[in-house]
């Protein structure tokens, strides 16, 4: 058998999306193909131009998909199995250097014959390719067992849980020295072993050659018959000594467990890849020909969007409060459900729901064709009843927004009503509404005392609490916390939103830490809201008349609130 030195060390690394690396004596060099069988192929190619450049064939330590394997390239392009190394070559292994000898039954602890060098196996990390792991070698005194003298005629027989053993390895008397046995190598490495022998080769088209398994010999005769070649001896060994079930192998997963099914297919597809930048200097780059990640503050947006389009069971309601005017309830309740209309959809409702006249109706885009409130949707549930109305039946009620994309209820209309909405006429409107709107957003009044005030609280998932950063609006909002907490309502206030408001282009950044510190201690999140023009005059809101700044902050709003949707 021909020696193949150590050198060129050369490993290769195959992928199943065609790409690979090959390392010789450290200098690597990557390829990329359309499969992973181009890739076996490519890296196959360059191994054989390094055998031709030895004249000689040379050792590959080959990891892939399929696992890991010590192969022999030859420069005719024949690729072989190198586990065994030849026994008239092998240098005797020192204490320190590990091996395995793996052609002993482990029930049976009988030492090598003489002549026969330990087969020892190279197993390459995973995660790195150039380190090489060597199983536990046999201790030194293993190979001496060949010279110690045969058994003596009275020697007790062999046990019959080992008929196979020849007679000139049977086990000496109990005065005559007997070789340790070769520890088992770690379940880790067995697993590896075992995938040396059980896996494909690396070239699918059948380059590398693989010797014919033979059957163990059953009797002593069959036992000295010639051997066989050493990739099919290594084979059979491993074959022999792995367990059906390896100590330390992982259980089967859910596919290996049960027949594949669609979804089995659907979830193999790869993942998207995440879009490139489309704004600012990275954005203005990809449409030259690049492809570079978005900046930290349009991946910011990209995640608040997310945030709002994140999907939640059932029927949900918010609740705009404050015990103020004009600390910008009718507003963020406007601009809430403008953003989930805009970047959300579906069913969301605006809800004027206070107690005498709101300004929501003014605030919003009218009806082409009605002006109707609450209060006359009230007269006709209590007409026809709450189960008989349909979606369809509230168009003659509510004000669609336009590109806003959601729908507003308002209040009482500016002439004056004499009747209001109690109590109970929110629980029945509330019912009705929750049939046709799967959000909806609860404009309150100013009176925490109120029925319709505290019903709207008692039914909101989520609250959200608003105020502008003025000493008085911020004390007035430490007030309405404590009101929460001492209606029973802590939890809901400990999930809720702080939205603070700047009226104006002044700043009191004194005061706006002090309201975050404290609310942010309450409630969930603190949001600063900057002053927009768009929004100081009190007319109609133009949610495109906004500035980036601010249709960012009311993104990042509606991006707190739908988190504590549960």
């Amino acid at each position: 058998m021909i020696e193949i030195p150590d050198r060129p060390r050369i490993s290769v690394v195959t992928d199943d999306d065609g790409s690979g690396i090959v390392t010789v004596d450290g200098v690597t060099r990557s390829i990329k193909a359309s499969d992973a069988a181009g890739a076996r192929k490519a890296v196959l190619a360059l191994v054989v131009e390094v055998a031709q450049e030895h004249r000689r064939p040379v050792r590959v330590a080959a990891s892939g998909s399929d696992g890991v394997r010590m192969l022999v390239v030859s420069p005719d392009g024949s690729v072989e199995e190198g586990l065994e190394t030849p026994a008239e070559e092998a240098p005797v292994a020192a204490p320190s250097e590990p091996s395995i000898v793996t052609s002993v039954p482990k029930s049976t602890p009988v030492a090598p014959a003489a002549g026969r060098t330990p087969i020892s196996y190279e197993v390459m990390s995973q995660d790195d390719p150039e380190a090489v792991f060597k199983a536990p070698a046999a201790p030194a005194a293993a190979p001496a067992a060949a010279s110690a003298p045969k058994a003596p005629a009275a020697a007790p027989k062999a046990p019959a849980a080992a008929p196979k053993a020849p007679a000139a390895a049977s086990a000496p008397a109990a005065s005559a020295p007997v070789a340790p046995v070769a520890p088992v190598a770690p379940a880790a490495t067995t697993s590896k072993l075992a995938g040396l022998a059980n896996s494909r080769l690396a070239d699918p088209a059948g380059a590398v050659k693989r010797e014919p398994i033979e059957p163990a010999p059953t009797t002593p005769a069959a036992s000295a018959a010639a051997p066989a070649s050493a990739p099919a001896r290594a084979s059979r060994a491993l074959e022999e000594d792995a367990p059906s079930v390896l100590p330390g192998a992982e259980p089967l997963s859910r596919r290996d467990a049960r027949l594949l099914t669609a979804r089995d297919f659907a979830e193999s597809a790869k993942p998207a890849k995440p879009v490139p930048a489309q704004e600012g200097f990275r954005g203005g780059m990809n449409k030259l020909g690049f492809r570079l990640k978005p900046g930290k503050a349009e991946q910011l947006t990209r995640d608040r969007r997310e945030a709002v389009q994140r999907a939640f069971s059932g029927r949900k309601t918010i609740a705009v409060i404050g015990e103020k005017g004009g600390v910008g309830k009718t507003t963020t309740t406007y601009l809430l459900g403008a953003t989930l209309g805009r970047v959300r959809g579906g069913s969301v409702l605006a809800w004027d729901n206070n107690e005498f006249k709101g300004t929501l109706g003014i605030r919003s885009l009218p009806a082409a064709d009605h002006d109707h409130t609450a209060i006359d949707l009230l007269e006709h549930v209590h007409l026809h009843g709450a189960g008989e109305l349909s979606s369809s039946d509230l168009i003659d009620f509510v004000r669609p927004q336009g590109e806003n994309k959601f729908d507003v209820l308002a209040s009482q209309s500016l002439d004056g009503d004499s009747d209001v909405i109690d109590e109970e006429a929110f629980g029945l409107l509330h019912d009705t509404l929750s049939r046709s709107y799967r959000v909806i957003i609860i404009d309150t009044g100013n009176n925490s005392k109120a029925g319709t005030w505290q019903s709207a609280v008692a039914e909101a998932d989520v609250l959200v609490l608003t105020t502008i950063v003025k000493e008085d609006s911020a004390r007035t909002l430490a007030s309405m916390a404590d009101t929460l907490v001492s209606h029973g309502f802590e939890e809901k206030l400990r999930n809720a939103v702080t939205v603070m408001s700047h009226p104006s282009p002044t700043s009191y950044p004194d005061l706006e830490k002090r309201l975050t510190n404290h609310m942010g201690q309450l409630t969930r999140q603190v949001v600063s809201v900057p002053f927009d023009p768009a929004l100081d005059r009190g007319d109609v809101i133009d949610y495109d008349a906004l500035s980036e700044e601010s249709r960012e902050a009311w993104l990042e709003v509606t991006a707190c609130v739908a988190a504590g949707l549960r």
